[in-house]
């Protein structure tokens, strides 16, 4: 299921020189101005440099508001509670929760692939998915730093400002969400999907670095709307939660990052800010 690739694991992109539009906007009403940027949270080293509108708006701006505080997520404790919460207690795992079908699924891809099964099912439904997602970007070379990570070292290298859209129990919560849904439907579209992720890599490719909107819509999101749950849960539950904070930014010099499905759809944070009047100037490079 492509949708759980997006969890931070959607597309793996290569670089190039032309001069197009970007994943990046310039977002303004009334005073209020900032950017809002489209990322892919796992690139491969091949993706960099960065389309120079990303550096356009990191330059301009003072303050970075990512997703959630990356640098409370990834310190000790963050992590510590990541894998607490969906991993499973001893005595159970994953195989206790799949049907003996998908069990066996999964079985046979860890030993195509040569994962560690018994460490995958350590883990509940959601974040097993992502684990099988991530070894299998890791295996195609696509899963260093993404545009996250990129920008928030360079935010702490040269003393920029960064904060989150959501706590981090808040973004938490969004695993622990997804780990109550059915366990079957998650790993087997997961598998099925597995087969896919080099052409769909290849896809998204320009889709994301173009700033392609509709091709990112037409991808992913008639999908993940199969699946509404999750597509609520995932996207539009917390693109609403998000215009709250979007809609008071009354500084200057912001630039807000988040997984660039945020933005695409009837749900999606351009169509919610344009439909509140603000004005929307996709950046070229």
């Amino acid at each position: 299921m492509r949708l759980l690739l997006n969890l931070g694991l959607l597309i793996l992109l290569t670089t190039s020189q032309a001069l197009f539009a970007a994943s990046v906007w310039q977002v303004s009403k009334d005073n209020q101005s900032f950017y809002l940027v489209g990322t892919v949270h796992l690139l491969s080293e091949s993706d960099f440099p960065l389309p120079a509108a990303f550096d356009t708006a990191f330059k301009a701006s003072n303050h970075l508001i990512f997703e959630t505080d990356l640098a409370e997520l990834t310190s000790a404790k963050g992590m510590n509670l990541l894998m607490s919460q969906n991993t499973y207690k001893p005595g159970q795992n994953l195989q206790q929760v799949l049907s003996k079908e998908v069990y066996q699924q999964l079985q046979s891809k860890a030993a195509e692939r040569q994962w560690p099964l018994t460490s995958i099912e350590q883990f509940k439904p959601a974040f097993a998915a992502i684990m099988l997602a991530t070894l299998e970007l890791q295996r195609l070379g696509a899963a260093s730093t993404g545009v996250d990570m990129h920008y928030l070292q360079l935010a702490q290298q040269q003393q920029k400002k960064f904060s989150g859209l959501e706590t981090l129990d808040e973004h938490l919560g969004v695993m622990t969400a997804l780990n109550a849904l059915d366990a079957d439907s998650l790993i087997s579209a997961t598998l099925k999907d597995l087969a896919q992720t080099e052409t769909m890599l290849a896809q998204m490719k320009a889709a994301w670095r173009n700033g392609d909107t509709a091709a990112l819509e037409s991808l992913f999101l008639g999908e993940m709307k199969a699946f509404p749950e999750m597509y609520n849960i995932m996207l539009v539950d917390r693109n609403h939660a998000w215009m709250k904070t979007l809609e008071q930014l009354n500084e200057p010099g912001v630039m807000v990052l988040v997984g660039a499905l945020h933005m695409v759809g009837e749900d999606g944070l351009l169509t919610l800010l344009a439909d509140r009047g603000y004005s929307i100037k996709q950046v070229i490079n």
